[in-house]
């Protein structure tokens, strides 16, 4: 239901492409994990898909339609939680509902189902400042998925948080993707966190090397990060992304 075919960028301030020649097809209800080095250019391919930029090179096609900006049928989720302070979090989860004309019956009915599915319906009236962080991501959360968006892009969603909350919050994303059949597309430096969540992981090379290689994961449901069938295709990626590292920081002293 996506394909991109040979999608690079360039920004015209800067020497050479930040993403070069990019090709690969995400299926409808997929989970797809991409990682890389830093400066790689996987939060720009994720812009891409989402429409806020445009490629300098190749297309991207959704539904058999190139993609020419921003849609309702692609939602991101940033790093922060980005979150409206001055309204509460079911106030928060309605907004995008708003605008999109929803009616306030159905604004709230979307709004109480998505809060349940991330565990915060006790939570709804509570405003921002008194939740956790966790609880602040889960809320961005609901908030995407209650727009009944085809594609969930997600930069980073847990990186601020700790390791304990990052571990409870995968396994709760594991179990909304199960429940939802959402097409989610993940930006992580955790290789650990794309082989958990994600059917395929894509890893992209430093400079101009593009896409390096896709690894399917054929790992049961739900996953262990300590059986020998995750150790064994993390270890996998790892040495990959490792051999992307050294060959950036190599460019990079050259």
């Amino acid at each position: 239901m996506l394909e991109l075919k040979g999608v690079s960028k360039k920004y015209q301030e800067h020497e050479g492409e930040v993403l070069t020649s990019v090709s690969l097809e995400i299926e409808d209800g997929e989970f797809f994990g991409i990682v890389g080095p830093s400066g790689c250019g996987k939060t720009t391919l994720l812009n891409l898909i989402a429409g806020f930029e445009e490629p300098s090179q190749g297309t991207i096609i959704m539904d058999g339609k190139p993609i020419s900006g921003p849609g309702n049928d692609r939602i991101m989720m940033f790093q922060d939680s980005a979150l409206f302070p001055w309204l509460n979090v079911i106030e928060n989860v309605k907004f995008g509902l708003s605008i999109i004309g929803c009616s306030k019956e159905e604004q709230e009915e979307r709004a109480r189902q998505y809060l349940k599915l991330v565990k915060l319906n006790k939570f709804a009236n509570y405003r921002v400042h008194e939740i956790s962080g966790g609880m602040k991501q889960r809320a961005a959360l609901a908030r995407a998925l209650a727009m009944d968006c085809r594609v969930l892009l997600m930069d980073e969603p847990f990186s601020a948080l700790d390791k304990q909350t990052t571990n409870i919050l995968r396994e709760e994303l594991e179990e909304i993707c199960s429940a939802t059949k959402r097409t989610m597309i993940l930006v992580t430096h955790s290789v650990e966190e794309a082989v958990f969540l994600s059917d395929r992981v894509a890893v992209i090379g430093a400079g101009k090397r593009g896409l390096k290689k896709i690894y399917s994961i054929d790992i049961p449901r739900p996953r262990r990060i300590e059986s020998e069938g995750f150790l064994k295709i993390r270890r996998k990626i790892l040495d990959e992304v490792r051999i992307e590292v050294e060959q950036s920081e190599k460019e990079e002293f050259d």
